[in-house]
């Protein structure tokens, strides 16, 4: 099951920030998830609301640990002049391919899709994921709250070809209840001094 570190560190000034990038590479997750904002001057930045504190996006990016990936939290709505440009801005820090573009928006997903056919994207919630039991969606991962997850949800997803993802935090639950689950991975949230392995 691989860990993804929830906004890097939840520590009072860790979310979204290079500090908490670096916690991350630190406990090894296998992805950092960082909220990415579109920013006036043409650039992004990290931050879960829009008045919250901002860090850059390319200072996160510069501390990824050598075998971490990105999930790409697109927060708001994405035209496909915001896509490409923050595909040609991720380019020069990690492959595409370590990149997993997330959204609540499935429009953007489905121009991301158009843009981008090779490119990882995964939808948050519950609702979409049951409509991707009958239709096909334009996402390889479902992002589901663990609160809702049932082990019959998580194979039936997988059988028809989703990656499952249990979102939010894994305190609700122990961890062993969520690798239980058989998900392909789980948000963490990590604390200095606190493992994200144990």
């Amino acid at each position: 099951m691989k860990t993804i570190a929830h906004r890097g560190g939840m520590g009072q000034g860790m979310q979204n920030t290079p500090a908490g990038v670096r916690l991350a590479a630190q406990h090894q997750a296998d992805f950092v998830e960082l909220d990415v904002v579109r920013a006036a001057h043409c650039g992004f930045h990290c931050a879960h609301h829009g008045w919250n504190a901002k860090s850059e996006l390319h200072d996160c990016l510069a501390e990824l640990g050598a075998n971490m990936g990105l999930v790409a939290h697109l927060k708001g709505n994405y035209a496909e002049a915001d896509l490409v440009r923050l595909a040609e801005y991720l380019a020069p820090h990690l492959p595409l391919e370590k990149v997993v573009f997330a959204s609540h928006r499935s429009g953007v997903l489905r121009r991301l899709r158009q843009l981008m056919p090779t490119a990882r994207v995964a939808r948050f919630g519950l609702l979409p994921a049951l409509v991707g039991l009958w239709q096909q969606q334009p996402w390889q991962c479902c992002m589901i709250n663990q609160s809702v997850l049932t082990r019959w949800l998580v194979k039936a997803l997988q059988q028809r070809g989703y990656e499952v993802v249990a979102s939010c935090v894994w305190e609700l639950r122990s961890r062993r209840n969520v690798e239980q689950l058989g998900v392909d991975g789980a948000f963490v949230n990590l604390l200095e001094g606190k493992s994200c392995r144990a």
